[in-house]
């Protein structure tokens, strides 16, 4: 048995984006830490009571995800040096750009022996094109290329970032490459639940965090765009589940309460248990500018729901275009627009779509013959 140390950088997220990754590793008979940010007023309890039910310990990290300040980013190093001085783990899988770029080092200083940088994405300092974005790019670039060949294995979940990485000279020294569609979906917990007949009415969900590079001002734009240009509007309905973030790519909850008083869409808030707003809906909607491997769009498919997403990195790969769901261009909300009109003007897609995206997520993401990949590349 194996002390696995799982660290990353979003305490909110942790149970839901790597709840699978934790039952795997505890079904392998390993003892697991986590070491993640103090997670939020809001989503404490059910991170604490999540990741009790799993078997795993916390361990809060002082990480400031958006924060500069060379101060806290010594003292984050430093962090890292003494939890891997005081935990002693076996193996260490290290996500999100910071714990990549710090802990990663720790654990190699540390002498531990299985070491993995995953790479769940490229983020804001390689998606977005605003100054901020291209300076903190320079720094990441830096940081990784320090970091990733002091990882046993790197692990990217779609072989776009595999391939942006190769071409930007940050895998020269590294040892060993892998590429595993992110963390996979639990098919028994998100169980199917089928449309089996077209809806007489047509629900769009947008489900993720409120950030403009995962898409959401694209989807309210193409919202209102059908609800200005169709006289049908008791036929379908626009919904998003999700939180305005700490990220620079967050919109602000003003812009959130402006889109809910025009009537363009509905806000479910932020759901602790994404099941029954995806049982609700027709078609799931997730305009990404980039993923790794959007956890969102797995549910919904496992779920039995057609998909809209981009033809970017990550969203690419989860559907296959035209059969379980729909690619558009991203940053494009008039093609969104019409994407997601073709389900108004046939809802035989939303049954047809939404079954085979069941079949795909079952044949190709399912979480237990993606995890037992992940462990076989760190070596435990």
């Amino acid at each position: 048995m194996a002390h696995v140390a799982l660290i990353g950088g979003f305490g909110d997220l942790v149970v839901k984006l790597r709840g699978s990754l934790l039952r795997s590793l505890r079904a392998a008979g390993h003892r697991v830490t986590v070491c993640v940010p103090a997670p939020s007023a809001e989503a404490r309890a059910g991170v604490e009571s999540g990741l009790r039910d799993l078997g795993a310990r916390l361990v809060e990290a002082p990480l400031d995800r958006s924060g500069t300040n060379p101060i806290g980013e010594l003292a984050l190093r430093n962090f890292y040096a003494k939890f891997m001085e005081t935990e002693r783990p076996d193996a260490v899988i290290a996500y999100n750009p910071k714990p990549i770029f710090y802990a990663v080092p720790a654990a190699r200083r540390a002498g531990v022996p299985h070491i993995a940088a995953m790479v769940t994405g490229l983020g804001y300092a390689f998606t977005s094109s605003d100054l901020r974005a291209k300076v903190l790019s320079l720094v990441a670039m830096r940081l990784y290329r320090r970091a990733l060949p002091l990882a046993t294995t790197v692990v990217f979940q779609n072989n776009d970032d595999r391939t942006r990485f190769q071409h930007l000279g940050l895998l020269g020294a590294v040892r060993s490459v892998h590429v595993i569609p992110g963390s996979g979906v639990d098919l028994a917990h998100f169980q199917h639940t089928a449309i089996t007949e077209p809806p007489a009415r047509i629900d769009f969900l947008y489900l993720g965090r409120y950030l403009r590079d995962k898409g959401i001002v694209d989807f309210v734009e193409a919202a209102r765009a059908l609800r200005a240009l169709r006289e049908d509007g008791s036929r379908f309905g626009f919904h998003i589940a999700g939180f305005v973030d700490e990220n620079p790519s967050s919109v602000t909850a003003a812009e959130v309460r402006a889109w809910v008083s025009a009537g363009i869409v509905q806000d479910l808030g932020r759901l602790e248990d994404p099941r029954p707003a995806l049982s609700a809906c027709s078609v799931m909607v997730l305009p990404s500018h980039g993923e790794g491997m959007p956890m969102a769009v797995l549910e919904a498919m496992s779920t039995g729901r057609a998909v809209v997403t981009t033809e970017v990195a990550g969203c690419r790969e989860t559907i296959i275009d035209g059969e379980s769901g729909i690619l558009v261009p991203p940053g494009a909300p008039a093609a969104l627009a019409v994407a997601m009109e073709q389900f108004l003007e046939d809802p035989g897609l939303v049954v047809s779509m939404g079954m085979a995206a069941r079949q795909r997520a079952a044949s190709e993401f399912d979480s237990r013959a993606v995890n037992a990949r992940l462990l076989s590349a760190l070596g435990i």
